[in-house]
């Protein structure tokens, strides 16, 4: 995840199976710099036989944004990423879905 996030990404653990990314100043590349992640997790074609129709592991994206001059904390940022992340999940899975704070 880290190739994936670039000189400008800081990757950490957050949680049991979660990890943060956060991109400093590169808010217009987040959605690629995801997708980079989701693709690579593919690419290591790792096998989990109860995860059909793909039966190898995938990842889930939640990703939100904020502007350094909004009004909100890193709890607002937090939150949103979450409730994100569990869109993807109940949507199907292997997927990204994004939540602008606002």
């Amino acid at each position: 995840m880290k190739k994936q996030a670039g000189l400008f990404g800081h990757v950490a653990r957050y949680g049991g199976e979660e990890f943060a990314v956060v991109l400093s100043d590169q808010s217009a590349q987040g959605e690629l710099v995801a997708e980079r992640i989701r693709t690579g997790i593919l690419d290591l074609k790792l096998p989990h036989e109860r995860y059909a129709p793909l039966y190898q592991v995938s990842v889930s994206l939640g990703m939100a944004t904020v502007q350094p001059d909004d009004a909100l904390t890193e709890i607002h940022l937090i939150d949103r990423a979450d409730m994100a992340l569990y869109a993807a999940k109940a949507a199907g899975k292997n997927q990204l879905v994004r939540h602008d704070a606002s």
